[in-house]
């Protein structure tokens, strides 16, 4: 049967990915962003639906007789704007009854993190999807793996072969977790209301050393690159400077700090646990960064 799936964000680094994948398996999208011109251009196999996050009314109009709907929250602008988002998006989902809502919470997740303002936001996002009355199955991607392609994070890398981010120790061990591994796994969340109720951390296989990072991605960049990590501070103050926001820096700080205090291990997740229940195959980190063939247009 073919299944009729929203998924918001249609146009981002997250959503892009869904829509092209709930498209390869055969189901009917409604892509949904802001700009329906961009989202046509895009995704021409799609339907067009222009949304914002706050209006009940739109979202409404969208989520009115799908079987599913993918979710992720963009970056707020202000503290309150994950709250009215959510009221909004519970509200339209109640109205038409939605069957069935798979969300992302687009970064580090879970009460066995330790606390920071990112994680803790993000944590009480996902305990609001679960407790919303609404079928949801929430994913609870680690750090992404696209982090490493702009400038604004890696701005050594391709130059000098320095490889300073994540500004975590040397010896943890971290799963990274690539937009479109998370894609796979979402579209396939799609079709599981058997799993409605539950969360699960995602990421791609294999956790990595910053040292195994880093000759992963020598080939890639053309030259030997090498891990020499950041501290927290430093690095939330690097991104701070470039985008002029001086909250950024304490964001940053906090977040990287609390999960530099984990044990080598902890950072590690079992994605063969995911593959298994989600009925998918995900890609090693060496195979993504293959196709990160032009990284300027990439990034």
């Amino acid at each position: 049967m073919n299944q009729t799936v929203a998924i918001f964000g249609a146009t981002g680094a997250q959503g892009a990915p869904v829509v092209r994948e709930a498209l390869v398996k055969g189901m009917t999208v409604r892509a949904v962003a802001r700009d329906i011109s961009k989202i046509s251009k895009l995704h021409p196999e799609a339907q067009a639906f222009a949304a914002t996050l706050d209006d009940e009314e739109a979202l409404a109009k969208v989520l009115d007789g799908v079987d599913a709907a993918f979710v992720h929250l963009p970056m707020p602008q202000s503290p309150e704007d994950p709250a009215n988002w959510m009221k909004a998006l519970f509200g339209a989902a109640h109205r038409v009854s939605l069957p069935l809502l798979v969300y992302t919470t687009g970064a580090t997740s879970g009460s066995r993190y330790p606390s920071s303002m990112m994680i803790d936001g993000a944590t009480g996002g996902m305990q609001a999807v679960l407790a919303s009355g609404i079928p949801s199955i929430v994913l609870q991607p680690t750090i992404y793996l696209e982090n490493l392609l702009p400038d604004l994070f890696v701005p050594h890398l391709r130059s000098e072969g320095i490889l300073d981010y994540p500004p975590l120790p040397a010896s943890m061990k971290v799963t990274w977790t690539s937009h479109h591994d998370q894609a796979k796994v979402a579209v396939a969340a799609l079709s599981r209301p058997d799993l409605a109720g539950k969360s699960y951390e995602i990421g791609t296989p294999e956790a990595v050393t910053g040292d195994e990072l880093a000759t992963q991605l020598s080939e890639w960049a053309g030259k030997t690159v090498q891990y020499a990590p950041l501290s927290p501070a430093d690095f939330g103050q690097r991104v701070s400077d470039v985008l002029g926001n001086p909250g950024v820096a304490f964001a940053l700080t906090d977040l990287y700090g609390a999960l530099a205090k984990m044990g080598n291990d902890d950072m590690a997740i079992d994605t063969n646990a995911v593959e298994a229940t989600f009925g998918v195959k995900l890609s090693t980190i060496a195979d993504h960064i293959k196709t990160w063939a032009d990284a300027k247009q990439i990034a």
